[in-house]
């Protein structure tokens, strides 16, 4: 357990689930981090957040430090 507590990757992927968070509960409480006129980067940063939330849940600490494995 301690291992997975100095991954890279895990740190990177929380910290992209609390901002994907925090943007959530701010559009529900109506709060708008951006323009509307940044609609479609907002849109890519989402996604790029969402990729990297998914990669910290499949990798494997123990295996290699980041996302990737040890050669």
């Amino acid at each position: 357990m301690n291992s997975k507590w100095r991954n890279y990757g895990l740190w990177v992927s929380l910290m992209a689930a609390v901002l994907l968070g925090v943007q959530t509960i701010g559009a529900i409480f109506g709060v708008q981090f951006a323009p509307e006129k940044f609609d479609e980067v907002t849109a890519a940063v989402n996604a790029f957040l969402s990729v990297l939330v998914v990669l910290g849940i499949v990798s494997n600490p123990e295996a290699g430090k980041g996302y990737t494995d040890k050669e």
